[in-house]
């Protein structure tokens, strides 16, 4: 259900952080998310600080910034999605087909047998959640309501059925049919179109793909002849960063084109469909060696292994930010 590119190549898993805000599976168990009890990150007994009254009933509870917990009240949820500041932020607004970069805590207005039900949050994981906003890349309740807030801020949505996970439950989406409630920290943004603004490698080794490539520009495969395919991926840079050195335990937000060696057919480019990759750095560097001791802004290509179920692809890679 998730509407987003995948990086299949990479064969990554889908972020954890992004199953709440995504039309991916919800189930934590599954995922790996950590899945708080409770007592725990319901009731109000885990945040301490200042408690927020806010227009659709729901009591914040805790500093900005930090983990919250939510006291929903037994009234019937609201019949229309809303967005409430509860702090305002002095930074950039958040625009269209930016990357945005948060914490969150999601609830389901319903008690879940009686007992809170969070359902996810990223606090706990001790690392924000990054994905494309207003591209369709998440569900509607946030694409609608998160364009525009400032970086610095601290919201409330109330998210209807309708703008979250459909009117039905099933076994994948165990959210269907569930008014949601998010409070968000909006941590910073990194802007949707970059691409990689680096230094121009000298010379490229033979076997690769012939790729326009220059500082500031999206780059083009010109020409596949005399790229074969080995039995483990072959890549080699292109563009030398200048950014912060990439680092393995976080996050890389990247810009990629991919082109079948075989025929030299392009089967995806995620400039033009506005969804910039979210990726473990970790997987990115295992699979991209050139990258490795690199910097944010480098560019490189890559030339996977030839498989059975999986032809070889060529991937142009641009690393545009990392968090």
């Amino acid at each position: 259900m998730r509407r987003s590119i995948r990086l299949s190549a990479l064969l990554v898993v889908s972020a954890v952080a992004l199953a709440a805000c995504s039309g991916g599976s919800t189930d934590a168990s599954s995922s790996g998310a950590a899945t708080p009890d409770a007592s725990a990150s319901g009731s109000g007994s885990a945040a301490a600080g200042p408690a927020v009254a806010t227009k659709v009933g729901v009591k914040v509870i805790g500093e900005a910034g930090k983990k919250p917990a939510l006291e929903i009240p037994s009234s019937a949820a609201p019949t229309a999605t809303s967005v409430e500041v509860l702090r305002a932020g002095d930074g950039a607004a958040v625009a269209k087909g930016d990357v945005l970069i948060a914490d969150y805590l999601g609830q389901t207005w319903a008690p879940a047998d009686g007992k809170v039900n969070v359902f996810d949050n990223s606090y706990d994981r001790g690392q924000p959640a990054g994905f494309p906003i207003g591209v369709g890349a998440v569900v509607k309740g946030w694409d609608n309501t998160l364009v525009g807030q400032k970086v610095g801020s601290r919201v409330l949505l109330a998210i209807t059925p309708a703008d979250g996970y459909g009117a039905t439950a099933s076994a994948d989406n165990k959210l269907g049919g569930q008014t949601l409630v998010f409070v968000i920290d909006i941590k910073s943004t990194i802007k949707g179109d970059g691409v990689a603004t680096g230094t121009a490698v000298s010379a490229v080794p033979a076997g690769f793909p012939v790729v326009t490539s220059a500082s500031g520009k999206r780059p083009e495969i010109a020409s596949v002849k005399g790229v074969k395919a080995a039995d483990t991926p072959a890549s080699t840079l292109l563009l030398k960063g200048g950014g912060d050195p990439i680092d393995a335990k976080k996050q890389l937000v990247l810009q990629y084109l991919q082109t079948d060696v075989a025929t030299g057919k392009q089967t995806q480019r995620t400039w033009e469909a506005q969804q910039p990759q979210v990726v473990p750095a970790q997987s990115v560097l295992g699979l991209v060696t050139a990258l490795k001791d690199q910097s944010v802004g480098s560019r490189a290509v890559v030339v996977t292994a030839q498989e059975a179920s999986s032809p070889a692809q060529i991937l142009v890679v641009d690393v545009i930010g990392q968090f």
